[in-house]
């Protein structure tokens, strides 16, 4: 049996669904994979702010539509650009094992935390820019928007004299150069919910397809997206809000996440210890509503 598999056509998404059809090739060899792309809204509009026309759905609209039409059976996303509320007709039917979640600063000076003061850093993230700013305020942060080529190109034509990417997608592209990438510390620098980690997702009446891509699914990935989004659905799955959310599994459930201001600049965060996946969202977000996470987000 052939089954479609939908992605965007960006070199890191070709790249993230090859990886992951490779490996249900190798599990299912008796069906065929096939890799069908689609350009969306997000990858057409690049000269804004993602804010400005629906957030990082945007990055996912014309995929859905294509799972919805069936003319894809199952679509490959990088789990930080689907939104905390989805699609009541789809689900996210297997989540594969996370990659570094860690923030990379990547810059021919210095790393992020020491650049001499006024220099330029460029993101196309509110979380990213609300971190940015509460750690080094003499910094300025512009837009940047386009694949990850692209803005290494625009940091080596010097537009910027700093740029932020995702540890994932340059590990996933076999880009990492420690010459002049330098990883952010994921407790200071909290990384975007669920980033690091690839999704499948797939129409709710696919069940026997659900049933297959089960035997692919990781279980500890799956409950760290869990507690992540939880939480950032409680904030009505804003992917372009600037909340940051890792969850880790050491003795227990280790989650962290805060909450930034864009205007203010004013970070709140904590850090949740819980056997109960469960719990640990909830706890979430009473601590940094008490704190002033809803003052906070209404800056967007």
């Amino acid at each position: 049996m052939k089954f479609t598999i939908a992605t965007r056509g960006s070199k890191l998404a070709v790249c993230q669904s090859e990886i992951v059809q490779q490996q249900l090739q190798e599990k299912f060899p008796e069906h065929q994979w096939a890799l069908q792309t689609f350009i969306t809204t997000g990858d057409r509009i690049q000269d804004r702010p993602l804010a400005e026309f629906g957030g990082k759905g945007v990055f996912l609209k014309e995929i859905e539509e294509a799972l919805l039409s069936k003319e894809a059976d199952l679509a490959i996303h990088s789990l930080k650009d689907v939104p905390g509320i989805e699609n009541p007709e789809l689900q996210l039917a297997a989540f594969l094992p996370r990659e570094d979640p860690r923030d990379v600063s990547v810059s021919f000076h210095e790393d992020l935390l020491h650049l001499d003061e006024g220099k330029n850093v460029g993101t196309s993230s509110n979380r990213r820019r609300v971190l940015i700013q509460f750690y080094r305020p003499d910094l300025k942060v512009h837009l940047l928007r386009g694949n990850v080529d692209t803005r290494i190109r625009k940091l080596k034509e010097g537009l910027y004299d700093a740029i932020v990417l995702a540890a994932a997608g340059l590990n996933r592209l076999q880009l990492f150069d420690a010459s002049l990438m330098t990883h952010l510390s994921e407790e200071a620098f909290i990384p975007a919910i669920g980033q690091g980690i690839l999704v499948i997702q797939t129409r709710k009446e696919s069940n026997a397809l659900m049933e297959m891509l089960q035997q692919v699914n990781d279980s500890d990935s799956e409950i760290a997206a869990r507690i992540e989004r939880k939480f950032l659905a409680r904030y009505q799955g804003g992917c372009h809000l600037p909340i940051g959310g890792l969850a880790t599994k050491k003795k227990h459930w280790v989650f962290r996440a805060f909450v930034g201001g864009v205007r203010t600049g004013r970070v709140i965060q904590d850090r949740i210890e819980d056997s109960d996946p469960d719990r640990c969202s909830q706890r979430m977000y009473e601590s940094l509503q008490a704190q002033g996470a809803a003052e906070l987000l209404a800056e967007v």
